[in-house]
């Protein structure tokens, strides 16, 4: 019973996380993603393919170390020397960070299938249990 819930608990936690597509953007259409009067707007990613980004959507960008810095589109300003998001209190400096940003959309069909299988995998386990429940188990005889 308690693989059962141990599984239980652990299929939630992978639930809540969901699965997303992320697009890389270059810098120049970042820059693009400063101000918006309609709270949306269309970039170009590395590969040609256009971007939809919402006042709601997940954008990053990344020190040339690897480290993740989320932004809020519309919401921080670019110059030459720094990128300034006051939302979260970030300063960072251009030389320090990659040339291109990330763009994060939730995927609804990964995370369905995502939830799908953990809840089939559940399931399973509580046959396995009720049809295993009745069944001898070998223990050792007492002296």
């Amino acid at each position: 019973m308690k693989r059962v819930i141990a599984l239980t608990v652990a299929v939630a936690f992978v639930a809540t996380m969901g699965c997303y597509n992320t697009y890389t953007i270059p810098r120049s259409e970042l820059a693009t993603l400063q101000t918006s009067e309609s709270g949306e707007a269309t970039v170009k990613d590395t590969d040609g393919e256009d971007v939809l980004v919402k006042d709601d959507t997940n954008l990053f960008v990344r020190s040339k170390g690897g480290k993740r810095y989320p932004i809020t589109p519309f919401n921080f300003k670019m110059t030459e020397s720094q990128l300034v998001a006051s939302d979260h209190d970030y300063i960072l400096d251009m030389n320090g960070l990659r040339d291109e940003a990330e763009v994060q959309h939730v995927s609804t069909w990964k995370t369905a299938l995502l939830i799908s299988a953990g809840a089939a995998l559940v399931a399973g386990l509580v046959v396995l249990t009720v049809f295993t429940a009745g069944s001898k188990s070998q223990s050792a005889a007492a002296p």
